[in-house]
């Protein structure tokens, strides 16, 4: 019996290519602002350059304001593993579709040579199941996780990664190209009440979930100090040729955003949007690339180095507080994961505690509004977040 005060969950970052009409509007809007200032040439310059346009597109979704976690956040779509996800029934689709078990699992499992989360080695899920042989047959954590993504995201969106056995790695990102409008809303219906209705929808439509098109990206726990419910989440990034149309539930998410990293940042520094830390500090991560095909090429050459899994240790100060990553030299040796502990209330301000360290992995929190810090290279290949200009503290560089 798992005794661990959370439950497994898996989100997916859809990365799309960017409409023409989203890049020529953004590139004539970004002009405009340039050419209406008066600024010296060499200082126009400069911020057109900054305002290389980015030629994608992050799906975001809106928790409903009546959602017992994260409330009104945009979020990326994913929520809790269920055990359904893991069931060998899942077997025998991908085998009668032409995708041996012995061969997809060796295919999936030798994508990644670097460390692995506890939820890959040992799930909390899978401590309930008493029948060892039982757990034998189940699918794989690789596999099990990416079908959860897949299909939570299909639950809160109406997107469905599947892919037909002839298909390749082709990826099939519009369902209502099998199902017309009104068995849409039936099928997501049944998987919203029963998970296990998503294997009977795949066998219906005899494609399986495009598992292949996922790339590991990271694990969060959430920290100690955050509301009732806990949750490990594995996050996976896919990168789709076009923004597949989206149908949202509205009663787990209420409304969409197809943006930039840049500009959901930049209307979470105004408080236009609230933004979960653990998504800032990755939408923090992707604004170091620019360009669609360097997205996917990052993500699927980073994967083979594994991810780790961290939880944000939170303090609070006389100004704000501060969620501290692994990397930061006041991360603590033996963070208190299970939360035994009350979170410690300091009279510093962030600036007098930024400055007892060299080594930087945090998010400050003032307000609703984070900022991220880091001047120390990452495990696992990562790439270190980007601080916005205008939030960012000034602080010495290694």
């Amino acid at each position: 019996m798992s005794t661990t005060p959370w439950k497994e969950a898996s989100t997916l970052i859809i990365v799309a290519r960017a409409s023409l009409t989203q890049k020529i509007g953004h590139d004539l809007g970004q002009n405009l602002v340039v050419s209406s200032r008066v600024l010296p040439n060499d200082e126009k310059l400069k911020s057109q350059k900054k305002q290389t346009s980015t030629d994608y597109r992050i799906l975001m979704v809106k928790r409903s304001n009546l959602s017992s976690f994260m409330a009104s956040a945009y979020v990326f779509p994913g929520g809790h593993v269920e055990l359904s996800d893991y069931s060998s029934k899942w077997w025998n689709l991908f085998e009668r579709l032409g995708f041996k078990r012995e061969n997809l699992t060796r295919e999936i499992e030798s994508r990644v040579s670097g460390p692995r989360p506890s939820m890959i080695q040992k799930p909390n899920i899978l401590l309930d199941v008493d029948n060892e042989t039982h757990i034998g047959n189940l699918l794989i954590p690789d596999i099990a996780l990416r079908i959860a993504a897949i299909r939570e995201t299909f639950e809160e969106t109406g997107v469905a990664l599947l892919i037909s056995p002839n298909g390749g790695n082709k990826q099939e990102n519009e369902i209502g190209n099998t199902l017309n409008n009104e068995d849409l809303v039936k099928w997501r219906q049944k998987v919203r009440e029963n998970g296990s209705a998503f294997l009977d929808l795949c066998n219906q439509l005899n494609q399986v979930p495009n598992i292949w098109s996922l790339y590991e990206w990271w694990d969060w726990l959430t920290p100690i100090s955050v509301g009732h419910k806990r949750f490990d989440t594995m996050f996976y990034l896919c990168c789709l040729d076009k923004q597949p149309k989206v149908v949202l539930d509205n009663t787990e998410v209420t409304n969409l955003k197809w943006c930039t990293p840049s500009d959901i940042i930049d209307e979470h520094t105004n408080e236009g949007v609230f933004l979960a830390p653990p998504q800032f500090y990755e939408l923090s991560r992707l604004k170091n690339l620019n360009k669609f095909d360097e997205v996917e090429r990052f993500a699927k050459q980073r994967e083979i180095l594994g991810i780790e899994r961290w939880m944000p240790v939170i303090s609070t100060y006389s100004d704000g507080a501060i969620s501290l990553l692994p990397g930061d030299d006041a991360y603590p040796t033996k963070p208190d994961i299970i939360g035994l502990k009350p979170v410690p209330d300091y009279p510093q301000t962030l600036a007098q505690m930024r400055s007892q360290v060299v080594n930087l992995n945090r998010i400050e929190l003032r307000g609703p509004v984070c900022t991220c810090l880091c001047n120390c290279k990452l495990t696992c290949g990562h790439l270190s977040p980007i601080s916005n200009p205008s939030m960012a503290p000034v602080y010495s560089k290694l």
